[in-house]
């Protein structure tokens, strides 16, 4: 299961504080993902903070935070709350890490598949469309623009591969006067049948390097 746990890591908790400030202008949703695409290609460490409100099937997580690195082969160290129907109360927490290459892991649930610039987290910037500034608000207590879009299913597939639909998202994008960066995602996934209800993900990326 600390395996799986890598799968997990890069998608999702943060804290936005009051209510955003809607009074534009604001910079262009394309041109601030684009931006904060680009800063991020070059990212190699980050910690991350993530929760799954609902199920999803084939991704179990209920929360992860830790940290990830590229550097020495890529590697992710951290807690994870996953469900596990076998455990009194249905779920479990365990501390996991794992080293790209070393503990057989599936190409696409390795750190190398999502920071760097191939990685499944660019994909994601740069398949958004419909890109919408929002607002500005606070996250973990630093400026930030909110842009609203939306992802087609083959690129949600790509980077996570039981999401087989068109995503909501709501990408956070630095605001501080320095280089734009990729600070908070939230996600919405359609439900899978009916009478079900959509599935929340959110992912909190900081202390970025």
């Amino acid at each position: 299961m600390p395996r799986l746990a890598l799968l997990l890591a890069l998608l999702l908790t943060a804290g936005c504080t009051g209510s955003p400030d809607t009074r534009g202008p604001f910079p262009a949703g394309a041109d601030l993902l684009r931006e904060a695409a680009t800063s991020f290609a070059s990212v190699r460490s980050v910690h991350f903070a993530a929760g799954v409100n609902g199920v999803l099937p084939g991704f179990p997580l209920r929360q992860i935070e830790g940290d990830a690195t590229l550097d020495d082969g890529g590697t992710a160290t951290g807690t994870a709350d996953v469900q596990d129907d076998h455990t009194d109360g249905g779920h479990r927490k365990f501390p996991f890490a794992v080293r790209d290459g070393e503990d057989s892991l599936p190409e696409a649930y390795r750190v190398s598949a999502f920071l760097g610039p191939r990685g499944g987290l660019k994909r994601l910037l740069d398949g958004v469309t419909d890109a919408e500034t929002e607002g500005r608000e606070n996250v973990d207590g630093a400026p930030a623009l909110r842009v609203d879009g939306r992802v087609p299913a083959a690129v949600a597939h790509r980077v996570l591969a039981p999401i087989d639909a068109d995503l909501t998202v709501k990408v956070w994008v630095s605001d501080d006067g320095g280089p734009r960066r990729f600070v908070r995602l939230w996600v919405q996934v359609p439900p899978s049948g009916d009478h079900l209800s959509p599935v929340m993900i959110e992912l909190s990326l900081t202390r970025q390097r």
